[in-house]
């Protein structure tokens, strides 16, 4: 590749990509500094003086460093457990579809199994009143918590499963035994160290979704005050109030930061404690605590799976009086009389899903290929920016850029978004594969007197075509489930079924509510269900699919 090909691959990655960025985290230093008008006062003295600044603050640590660590108890909890068991193999094979549950999808169906009103009391208890001494959402945030757990647990297990065959824990456990050390002893004097050492950069990314999430925070989180990213957007809502809503994304940058040092100092100590107790010599371990770990596991996958039943459910409701079990009255009536909203909602997500899912695979493609082919070097940790930054932050100054040059509201600026935050899972979820792929097949093709193009487009792509469906599917659904970038730069004008669900969560009938989060929840799901089958239609007469 010449030098003036490889400048233009540069020029075109820094523009489609690292431009936006860019732009979004100037545009909102630019605003915090007071520079808009319309914001007569500096927008950090504002945030600062807010006095619901300080609660939001401990209501974001406290939700997100507990979130993370409780998803990756989860995760470690049902590696160890289930490991080599056959029924861990089935919930394996159910992760990928789990991955793709939106996070405001998983949300309503909490608020509808835990409630006080809720599924899981009408299953549970037998009372003609709902109890009254909890809500959800709390106060507390506790809610929020067990949402984003339930959420990021899945990803955290779904990674971990992952880097297993590098570590090959059969081995480190059949050495373990060998000197006498029980299978629970083995994981975690061995294989865990090693496990966590490599799940550095996905905790990382959960945590920083977990410390900045919009959607699923009004949703579930504490109304007075919000976490520090809804209070960021109720400030951005108000009149004149740009530069106080981007003084506090930078807040909220300093408030990750802060949430990352404690999350690190926390597995300091861990790891400090965990190195004594390795010294100790104890080779039994303590069956006291397994069958409180698998009443957690099993209550984590029912109340999931609660959750996401009561959306087409509570859909297809007519009457459901408290406490029945189960409705009183079923009907269609109301997805019959609401389909023309719903559609059009469902076209718009469409729409946007499939353009930045095309995009994304199609930009994956060319890079990897180009890695392939050696003329870029590996950037793996380039591509994880984007899930490391706080939306809130970049998204309030690329709105901004965006009004400046006239590009608000229009869907090639929500595609762009998307496609930036679609990229990085397509990318990490080909490249293993992308790179593991035998180059004998293409040797072949070109001794035999392909060119290029031909090869690319017989060969390797057919090969590659369980992977590329399974990151489309997940590009599908990252596109699905985005809120405020949707919200932000549409400017309001292209409603689609997550910002319509989060924004009228609340204020409409129960069975709108089911009925936008059964269609949210079913988009990513047929994406799936089609990467799976698809490629068996297509090569079935093939020995390699």
């Amino acid at each position: 590749m010449g030098r003036a090909l490889r400048a233009l691959v540069w020029l075109t990655l820094a523009a489609a990509f690292g431009l936006p960025l860019a732009l979004g985290l100037a545009g909102t230093a630019i605003a915090a500094a007071g520079a808009f008008p319309g914001s007569p006062v500096a927008g950090w003295m504002a945030a600062i003086g807010d006095p619901r600044l300080g609660a939001a603050i401990t209501s974001t640590l406290w939700t997100g460093l507990g979130a993370t660590a409780l998803a990756l108890l989860l995760a470690l909890l049902a590696l160890v457990i289930g490991w080599g068991r056959p029924w861990f193999r089935a919930v394996a094979a159910w992760l990928p579809p789990m991955l793709a549950v939106p996070h405001a999808a998983l949300a309503v169906g909490l608020v509808f199994v835990l409630a006080p009103s809720g599924w899981l009391v009408r299953l549970w208890l037998d009372s003609p009143r709902p109890p009254t001494w909890w809500t959800v959402p709390d106060a507390y945030g506790l809610s929020l918590l067990v949402g984003l757990a339930l959420k990021e647990f899945p990803f955290l297990l779904f990674t971990a499963l992952a880097l297993c065959p590098r570590l090959d824990p059969d081995r480190w456990i059949k050495q373990g035994r060998v000197l006498g050390y029980s299978p629970i002893r083995c994981w975690t004097r061995l294989v865990l160290p090693q496990l966590l050492h490599q799940l550095r950069l996905p905790i990382a990314v959960v945590l920083a979704y977990n410390l900045s999430v919009v959607d699923m925070a009004i949703l579930l989180g504490p109304g007075q005050p919000p976490t520090l990213a809804a209070l960021v957007l109720e400030w951005f809502n108000q009149a004149g109030g740009r530069a106080k809503a981007s003084a506090g994304a930078w807040l909220l940058l300093a408030v990750m930061g802060v949430g990352f040092a404690l999350f690190a100092a926390f597995g300091w100590v861990v790891r400090i404690w965990a190195r004594r107790r390795r010294v100790s010599g104890a080779r039994a371990a303590y069956a006291v605590w397994l069958w409180p770990a698998r009443a957690l596991l099993a209550a984590t996958v029912a109340v999931a799976a609660l959750a996401l039943a009561s959306l087409p459910l509570w859909s297809l409701t007519q009457r459901w009086r408290f406490p029945d079990s189960l409705p009183g009255a079923w009907t269609t009536r109301f997805w019959l009389d609401r389909w023309n909203q719903l559609g059009e909602l469902l076209s718009h997500t469409l729409i946007l899903g499939l353009a930045s899912t095309a995009l994304a695979i199609a930009a994956a493609v060319i890079w990897l290929e180009l890695e392939r082919l050696r003329h870029v070097p590996r950037l793996d940790g380039i591509w994880t920016v984007p899930l490391l930054l706080p939306q809130v932050c970049v998204l309030l100054g690329w709105q901004s850029a965006s009004l400046w040059i006239g590009w608000d509201g229009r869907a090639a600026t929500v595609i762009w978004a998307h496609w930036v935050y679609s990229l990085p899972y397509v990318i990490l979820m080909l490249a293993d594969a992308w790179r593991a792929l035998d180059p004998a097949f293409d040797k072949q093709a070109r001794v035999l007197g392909h060119g290029y193009l031909t090869r690319l487009w017989r060969i390797r792509l057919p090969l590659m075509a369980r992977p590329l469906l399974s990151a489309a599917a997940v590009a599908m659904a990252v596109s699905v489930a985005q809120y405020l970038p949707t919200l932000l730069l549409s400017g309001g004008r292209i409603p689609t079924l997550t910002t319509e669900l989060v924004t009228s969560f609340g204020g409409v009938d129960r069975r709108m509510i089911g009925a936008l989060a059964t269609l949210q929840l079913a988009l990513p799901l047929v994406c799936f269900g089609l990467a799976l089958v698809l490629p068996r239609i297509w090569f079935r007469n093939r020995k390699h699919a």
